[in-house]
């Protein structure tokens, strides 16, 4: 057996849920459970401007890419967004991110996106990261901010 990636439909929205309960978990938020994220997939799967593609190893979900679709006036129209990239941690440097981010890029192409974006999280905690995405072609444009609300 190998590794294969497939774009994920509504049926899938367990694993979406168990990938990014790892990855929350992980970022240190806290420990989430899978159960509180499964309406969100849910709903987050029924949108035609969301995507996710998920790597299997045989039948074990290793991990995920979520890709929000976009407009701007900055990007002359259609752009990607990744929300989320998640590889278990025993398969990282296996080239399985890598892989879900030329799935995501395949995807944009096809669909006429300008570009894809990630925020970038902060190089001192997260250097590795950082230079994975550079390592694949992306370029910094500076941090990303948020406003939360109650």
């Amino acid at each position: 057996m190998q590794l294969s990636i497939k774009k994920a439909n509504l049926k899938d929205y367990y694993h979406v849920a168990e990938m990014a309960a790892k990855l929350f978990s992980e970022l240190g938020e806290r420990t989430i459970l899978i159960k509180e994220l499964s309406d969100v997939c849910k709903d987050l799967l029924r949108k035609d401007n969301y995507t996710v593609f998920l790597a299997f190893w045989e039948e074990e979900c290793i991990g995920m890419i979520t890709i929000y679709e976009v407009t701007s006036m900055y990007a002359r129209g259609l752009m990607g967004v990744i929300q989320e990239l998640y590889v278990l941690p025993a398969m990282r440097s296996d080239g399985i991110g890598a892989k879900l981010i030329g799935e995501a890029k395949e995807h944009g192409s096809k669909i006429g996106w300008k570009f894809i974006e990630v925020g970038a999280p902060s190089p001192k905690k997260w250097g590795r990261t950082i230079s994975f995405y550079k390592g694949l072609g992306f370029e910094e444009k500076g941090p990303r901010l948020r406003l939360k609300f109650n």
